[in-house]
């Protein structure tokens, strides 16, 4: 799981969203729709669940819509961000990105319904 340092903006923290562009993370990698991350916010010193909700390609960089999720604690952040274990078989970066999927899927379904009931 990546790890992004990026300072929060009280309207981000507000929305839940942000828009980041690659070249700025200095990932190894671009990332994939629906790719689950730790957000850390060196500012107020605090770490978040994300997960990647858009990519954008453009000729000068990619643009990432990143949805932000639960705060998590320092350990956690450290936890998921680690390589597994041979011996591991449920870890907190498991139950993460569970409850992540959980809570978009939630959101997902009320959406449908209302929509249905607009109609």
């Amino acid at each position: 799981m990546e790890q992004i340092v990026v300072a929060l903006s009280p309207f981000t923290r507000r929305s839940r969203s942000l828009a980041l562009g690659h070249a700025g993370l200095g990932l190894d990698r671009g990332l994939e729709p629906g790719e689950h991350l730790v957000l850390h916010d060196p500012v107020a010193d605090e770490h978040f669940t994300a997960v990647v909700a858009d990519i954008a390609f453009e000729l000068a960089d990619t643009s990432y819509r990143i949805e932000i999720g639960t705060r998590i604690t320092a350990a956690e952040a450290v936890e998921c961000v680690a390589p597994p274990t041979d011996g591991e078989r449920l870890t907190t970066r498991d139950i993460v990105a569970l409850l992540t999927e959980l809570r978009r899927s939630e959101r997902d379904v009320a959406d449908a319904l209302a929509d249905l009931r607009a109609r």
